[in-house]
């Protein structure tokens, strides 16, 4: 794609989404709902729940009257080359996740890093985030992490990939952060607890921000004495020496 020079470029605008059932209204500042009104044209994961977070917002124009573009993993290279067109005719686009901050754990870093080659201008805005409210919440080392996503499904790899975790974690000091399907929690629990040593420290970080909301860190032993049921929530998994 060849860069516009000479016009006025639009802005993108990255606008966090609520993590639990709250509306979008109550997690944004003031001056944020003062531009997300006026934005006519979204890139979003899912055009249906961007409209159900959108409806909450008191929109200049009628939300069926938005135009939405849809960016997910299978989105191509060619696909995003027209989201970014009308930022490149000065028009404001703004950026939502499926839920959290866009671009963190999230396929809008796409449309991001285009914009940013296209020498457009990109405004994050603040929001909640599940990875670093629970990295804030475990006591681990917040100074040097990483979230690894998903762990492989099939038992062999995910308990190959949790002590590998783990030894890296208690190598070098660095939180390891990942998470699994909800109806899955359960079972990379038990892994977990199975899998590393006695003093390694595990965070569970269920549900954050929502209904019976858990953030417990404590070692493996004494989690595998007082073991629990996860729910089917969302949920995140820590893991760092102490």
């Amino acid at each position: 794609m060849k860069e516009h020079i000479n016009m006025q470029k639009g802005t993108l605008y990255l606008i966090p989404t609520p993590i639990t059932n709250a509306p979008m209204r109550d997690i944004l500042l003031p001056q944020y709902l003062d531009i997300v009104k006026k934005i006519e044209i979204f890139v979003v994961e899912k055009a249906k729940t961007a409209r159900q977070h959108l409806s909450s917002v008191e929109l200049s124009m009628k939300i069926q009257d938005i135009q939405m573009f849809e960016l997910n993993e299978h989105t191509k290279k060619y696909e995003i080359d027209e989201m970014i067109k009308p930022l490149l005719e000065g028009k404001d686009i703004g950026l939502m996740s499926e839920a959290g901050v866009p671009s963190i754990a999230d396929p809008g870093y796409r449309l991001v890093i285009v914009a940013q080659k296209n020498g457009i201008k990109v405004v994050p805005f603040t929001g909640p985030s599940s990875i670093f409210l629970a990295l804030m919440a475990s006591g681990l080392n917040g100074q040097n992490f990483a979230f690894n996503g998903y762990l492989p499904q099939e038992n062999r790899d995910l308990r190959k990939a949790i002590r590998s975790v783990e030894v890296f974690a208690k190598g070098t000091g660095q939180t390891q952060i990942f998470m699994e399907a909800p109806y899955r929690n359960q079972k990379i629990f038990e892994n977990i607890l199975s899998v590393c040593e006695d003093d390694t420290y595990l965070c569970v970080a269920q549900n954050i921000m929502g209904e019976n909301e858990l953030i417990k860190t404590d070692s493996i032993v004494k989690w595998r004495k007082n073991k629990i049921k996860l729910d089917d929530v969302p949920c995140l998994f820590l893991i760092n020496k102490i």
